[in-house]
């Protein structure tokens, strides 16, 4: 065989006139992701009371941030630059964002004020994370009968020498200087508790958050594993379903408190989207009294496995908390909790390490409670539509499906392997049935 010619750079400087839309091929993930959503119109309508009509300038179209935001937590970037160096240069994120080859793409400020300023009330975010997940169900993604909840904690975007002990006025002075400054024009500041005079050596100095907050970001706080340090932390919880282990309900709130006081907002959250939900598994750490009475009420099979410490030692009930363990305890060693039990290891610990490894949700990005949700919600929503993309129709319309049909030919290997994994998924239409069959006949 002779050898061929040398590639240079010329044919590189070259101008050609191409299409973008052919450039990109029709099983791309953004492409599809763009067909399932079909109407991004809902974006605008929930954006409209963030910008005035006809005064300053016109605004990057808010689609296109919002998009943005969501590309970032598909392909796990944190930081906004970052972000738009790869959108630069992938020419299916150019397509998905609607902007051509020559184009500029939006600065990371106008990214980065939106998303903490603009729209921190999470509004926008909320109405895609539901858009999303009235697409999953849509689709039949979603069974709508059991939900696995499970909380986890993420590193807050402070350090530990950021904490400052936190001083409190004296009791009883508060209320009376504050009556007192009312007539005044400068009111004094109140007189601050001075420790007690101790001897001995002194103790070694343990920060709590009782004792101490974060300078940086006031609603970090401190939690820690035992025999570990501690870090500065927010907590997460979501809910999965167990069909296709779609997301249908998320919280992002204070590492504070009992976890299982976030199970009422969770389940609050879901109520519009699987009004036949009958049944909902958690660990250990949501086991309480008044959390077996809450879903009790709401006509729901709690699979909550109770701690030791709350059953009797001789195995008789002597309080309604005791009663309700006992009765807890033998839901879960039933066949239903059993299975509960293994579809909340495999789906919601199974999602928060997706969250976590994969869409940028191993630290906060951005400091406040408020900031921490909306990465929250942008996470579940990658995570659905990522579902969605993966078993929904892949969309037949557009200049590259028909550019890339002959392309999308299988050879022999990898027509063995697409046969092996026809075998570990679920044939959702007649299409994809119709192709296994041609593969195996070939």
């Amino acid at each position: 065989m002779a050898m061929g010619e040398a590639r240079t750079k010329e044919s590189a400087r070259q101008i050609a006139m191409v299409c973008l839309d052919e450039l990109v091929p029709g099983h791309d993930r953004y492409r599809r992701i763009d067909a399932l959503v079909a109407d991004w119109g809902f974006v605008r309508e929930a954006a409209r009371p963030y910008y005035s009509d006809g005064v300053g300038r016109p605004s990057i179209d808010p689609t296109v941030l919002l998009k943005l935001m969501l590309a970032g937590a598909l392909e796990g970037i944190g930081s906004m630059r970052e972000l738009l160096r790869v959108a630069e240069v992938r020419l299916d994120l150019r397509l998905f964002l609607g902007y051509g080859l020559g184009e500029r793409l939006p600065a990371h400020q106008t990214i980065s004020e939106a998303q903490t300023q603009r729209f921190a009330d999470g509004e926008v975010f909320e109405r895609l994370f539901l858009r999303t997940v009235a697409l999953c169900q849509e689709h039949g993604l979603i069974d709508g009968t059991h939900l696995s909840v499970d909380g986890f904690h993420v590193e807050a975007n402070a350090a530990l020498t950021s904490l400052r002990a936190s001083l409190y006025p004296i009791d009883g002075e508060a209320t009376e200087r504050t009556v007192v400054a009312r007539d005044t024009a400068a009111p004094e500041p109140p007189r601050l508790r001075l420790a007690e005079p101790r001897s001995g050596p002194t103790p070694k100095r343990k920060a709590s958050n009782a004792t101490a907050v974060s300078t940086t970001d006031a609603d970090a706080r401190l939690k820690g594993k035992p025999g570990q340090r501690p870090h500065l932390v927010y907590r997460g919880q979501v809910a999965v379903d167990p069909r296709a282990r779609c997301i249908v309900s998320c919280l992002g709130e204070r590492a504070e408190g009992y976890e299982g006081d976030g199970l009422a907002p969770i389940l609050d959250r879901a109520r519009f989207v699987v009004p036949k939900l009958a049944s909902v598994g958690a660990d250990q750490g949501y086991a309480a009294e008044r959390v077996w009475e809450d879903t009790e009420q709401r006509g729901l099979v709690a699979y909550i496995p109770p701690q030791k410490t709350m059953l009797p030692s001789d195995g008789q009930p002597r309080t309604n908390a005791q009663r309700l363990a006992l009765e807890a305890r033998a839901r879960t060693k039933s066949e239903h909790g059993l299975w509960a039990y293994q579809r909340r290891m495999a789906d919601a610990e199974g999602a928060i390490a997706e969250l976590k490894t994969l869409h940028a949700l191993d630290r906060v990005r951005c400091r406040g409670t408020p900031a921490f949700h909306v990465q929250l919600l942008l996470g579940s929503a990658a995570v659905n539509l990522k579902r969605l993309a993966a078993h929904a129709p892949p969309a037949q319309n557009g200049v590259a499906a028909a550019t890339n049909a002959a392309a999308a030919q299988p050879s022999t290997h990898h027509r063995h392997a697409g046969i092996a994994k026809q075998h570990r998924l679920t044939i959702d239409n007649d299409q994809a049935l119709l192709w296994t069959v041609t593969a195996c006949l070939n």
